[in-house]
């Protein structure tokens, strides 16, 4: 599931079925002036293990981020996108999310995430795909083909911010509520790449009753949920 970012050598090393939860690294930088304008100028000068310390001081108020910009969603689905920086080698941005927004379970293919919660409370489900249905990409599934999962179960994070990861086969599948209006920052790495392997794919759980454990999901398309965007006004990548 999500986890909380302990250690990554070469990019990721998770702990199997502990959920997003509080920040647990030993060491945290001493907390620069402005903790975005540090983690983008370290994540471009060095390792990405290095740069990730800076998740841990990184505050709403560094990123320009405050309750004003869940404020002013209008859209539909209650979801907003802020972009950072999108390159070949990642994606960086920012998600607010009004009070009972909800953003659908998703999965990222290949994909490391490692983010921070900024303001807010929600309520995270994940899921990996297991056995034969597990190897293949969604794009070789089959569309409402019940899927063999395993459910980690539910955690609420927030309101206290916290550092969190995923990593390709651990906790890929997830979905976000807003249980009260919240934002939350994403280091996507590689990116998705439509077409290239890397799509979002987005499902949809076969069970009524969710415990832990073994469980059925379905591929499926949300022509209905779309995000607005919003601009970014804080420090440049």
């Amino acid at each position: 599931a999500m986890t909380a970012v302990t250690t990554q050598p070469d990019l990721w090393q998770g702990h199997s079925g502990a959920l997003l939860c509080t920040d647990t690294r030993g060491s945290k930088p001493s907390k620069p002036r402005n903790a975005a304008s540090a983690l983008f100028r370290a994540l471009r000068r060095q390792p990405l293990a290095r740069a990730l310390r800076y998740l841990d001081v990184l505050t709403g108020a560094d990123l320009g981020v405050s309750q004003l910009d869940s404020a002013r969603i209008r859209s539909r689905s209650g979801v907003a996108y802020q972009e950072i920086y999108c390159g070949s080698d990642m994606t960086i941005c920012i998600f607010t999310l009004k009070k009972g927004a909800q953003i659908p379970a998703h999965d990222h293919p290949g994909m490391h995430v490692f983010g921070r919660l900024l303001y807010g409370q929600m309520r995270v489900k994940s899921w990996d795909l297991t056995g034969d249905d597990g190897e293949g990409h969604p794009e070789t599934l089959e569309e409402n083909k019940p899927l063999e999962a395993y459910y980690y179960g539910e955690e609420v994070v927030g309101p206290t911010p916290a550092t969190y990861g995923l990593a390709p086969e651990e906790g890929n599948i997830h979905q976000i509520e807003a249980l009260e209006d919240c934002a939350f920052f994403d280091i996507l790495t590689p990116p998705y790449k439509p077409g290239g392997g890397r799509d979002c794919s987005y499902f949809d759980t076969t069970d009524a009753d969710l415990q832990p454990g073994g469980a059925f999901l379905r591929m499926v398309r949300r022509p209905d949920f779309g995000m607005e965007t919003q601009e970014y006004r804080g420090p440049p990548f």
